[in-house]
């Protein structure tokens, strides 16, 4: 089962922009507590639509109707253009949310000349629905 939702777009004045969407991975809800995997990601793209870097947290979750609580957290954070490297990238989670943050840097001749930060927030209400 792969759904997308909550896609968002973000343009910026160099002609970049960001796209954030949400993906419903796999969900269990043949128990009293269903659990839900989904992923949030980010993606860096150029006036082209080529990719230049994304950051994407995984959620595994567990909802019950009344509650839900993120049981585990993944980060991935990737570079597909070589002038853009990833500085650094982490996930935490707390109650039913969890998030990423990475943070990449563009280089030309060796000297940083860009730094974008983007953290992503992924929250499982208590239906199993994901934002």
């Amino acid at each position: 089962m792969e759904e997308k939702n909550n896609n968002q777009v973000v343009f910026f004045d160099n002609g970049y922009y960001l796209e954030v969407n949400v993906e419903i991975l796999d969900s269990n809800t043949s128990k009293a507590t269903s659990t839900r995997i989904a992923k949030k990601t980010a993606t860096y793209k150029n006036s082209s639509g080529e990719i230049v870097w994304f950051v994407t947290v995984n959620g595994t979750f567990t909802y019950t109707g009344t509650s839900s609580t993120c049981t585990s957290s993944t980060v991935i954070a990737q570079s597909n253009v070589s002038s853009w490297k990833i500085d650094s990238k982490s996930a935490s989670k707390s109650g039913n949310k969890v998030s990423a943050k990475a943070t990449a840097k563009e280089y030309f001749l060796g000297f940083c000349i860009d730094t974008i930060t983007k953290t992503v927030t992924l929250i499982c209400d208590k239906n199993g629905n994901v934002a």
